[in-house]
């Protein structure tokens, strides 16, 4: 594979944002918003609640003003986890919410517990009752600290402060830059959010009775979402997959620094500059040694996958540690049928490369993984089928076509 590619806006941003602008009544424009099965599902919570959404290019336009509902209905949230940003935004927006326990990828538990709990602590009540979670009331301030650095929690938290009388202080946050962007829009709004991306937010709330306004006045809004780092990663992936060549547009090294260490490490040239990223396979990949998933600024857990697959073609032994979630290794099924040698020994992958990997039918049971299967596919002798493929559409837009503009042989079938 060799050419270029402009990484687009992120998934991870995109989600959180959209459910933000709930928080204030309005009309916002997210500008490189990727057109992606999660987004799609966003929009149509959105919608459900009274927003009006539509796509203008890679710019979705939601006009937030008329929205009245507090209820996320149990069926549209059990296909897609980030739906549970909700609670935060509308406590912010109208002072209750009812959601339901989330869906998404099976990789494992991802419990909202510290949501809930973060939630209590911030002066709302909040009732569980089977899979239904109703919260109300209002965020008196303070200080919250996370028992974990989650993402999902941190973000959560932000928005529900939005309303408080005084100022809260979230505390072992996690530090993804998709937090940092987050706060970017929130700040937009002209809500005053501070220190994100770092383990200290701090959210200085408005005066009572702003529920109805959702905390800042009303009015409209234009915000160009941060760089997709996971999908620049998993490109590149595929990139050193097939021994390529290419130069990647619109991604900054800062964002991808411990994914590049590694890469190095199997042999890669990297060259930057600014927000361009150009990357060139060696003959032959080396093992990186081992490998440990942690949160930001670690190696992340929607990279292990991809990079299994890479390990599978590189010479010597290599240890994948799974620290973020518990059944994140679904693939080595799949890669298994392409020939691939990985024994799991529980949260460990050990993976004996330097074998070819031939092409084989196999399924997708998550969004990374998915993506994991497709760049062995580009990588393995013969042709390969991937299944399931609604799995990788959730997270990449038109990830075939990317593929294709870039070399890779790969074309999408509807099967019977």
């Amino acid at each position: 594979m060799r050419g270029e590619y402009r990484v687009k806006g992120a998934k991870n941003s995109a989600l959180p944002i959209l459910a933000a602008a709930v928080s204030k009544p309005g009309i916002h424009e997210i500008h490189d918003c990727p057109r992606i099965g999660d987004v799609f599902v966003m929009e149509e919570i959105l919608r459900s609640l009274g927003a009006d959404t539509c796509f203008e290019g890679n710019c979705l336009r939601a006009d937030t003003r008329n929205m009245e509902g507090t209820v996320v209905s149990r069926e549209i949230m059990s296909r897609m986890r980030s739906s549970v940003f909700l609670m935060g935004s509308l406590l912010a927006r109208h002072g209750e919410a009812t959601v339901h326990r989330p869906g998404g990828c099976r990789i494992g538990r991802r419990p909202i517990d510290i949501h809930i709990d973060g939630l209590s602590q911030m002066g709302f009540c909040v009732e569980s009752r089977g899979e239904e979670i109703r919260c109300s009331g209002r965020c008196r301030g303070g200080r919250v600290r996370l028992p974990y650095p989650s993402v999902g929690a941190t973000e959560n938290l932000m928005m529900a402060a939005l309303s408080g009388e005084n100022e809260t202080v979230i505390e072992n946050c996690a530090c993804e830059p998709e937090i940092a962007d987050l706060q970017g829009f929130l700040r937009t709004c002209g809500f005053d959010v501070t220190g994100g991306g770092t383990s200290r937010i701090v959210v200085r709330g408005f005066s009572k009775g702003t529920h109805a306004s959702g905390g800042a006045a009303a009015g409209d809004t234009m915000y160009f979402i941060v760089e997709d780092r996971i999908e620049a990663a998993t490109y590149m992936a595929a990139v050193l997959a097939t021994g390529g060549r290419a130069v990647f547009r619109n991604i900054r090294t800062e964002m991808l620094e411990e994914v590049l260490g590694v890469f190095k490490r199997m042999g890669a040239a990297i060259r930057s500059f600014d927000d361009t990223i150009e990357i060139i396979a060696p003959e032959k990949l080396k093992s990186p040694g081992i490998v440990v998933t942690s949160p930001f600024p670690g190696f992340p857990t929607d990279c292990q996958p991809q990079l299994m697959t890479l390990c599978t073609a590189a010479g010597g032994l290599t240890t994948i540690r799974e620290e973020v979630f518990e059944s994140r290794f679904t693939h080595k099924k799949e890669l298994a049928k392409m020939g691939a040698n990985i024994d799991i020994c529980g949260k460990n992958a050990i993976i004996k490369g330097g074998l070819p990997l031939k092409g084989a039918e196999v399924s997708a049971a998550d969004l990374r993984g998915g993506a994991a299967l497709v760049i062995a596919g580009l990588s393995a002798g013969g042709e390969t089928d991937v299944r399931d493929i609604y799995h990788i559409d959730r997270g990449y837009e038109n990830f075939d076509e990317g593929l294709r503009q870039m070399g890779g042989i790969i074309e999408r079938r509807t099967c019977d």
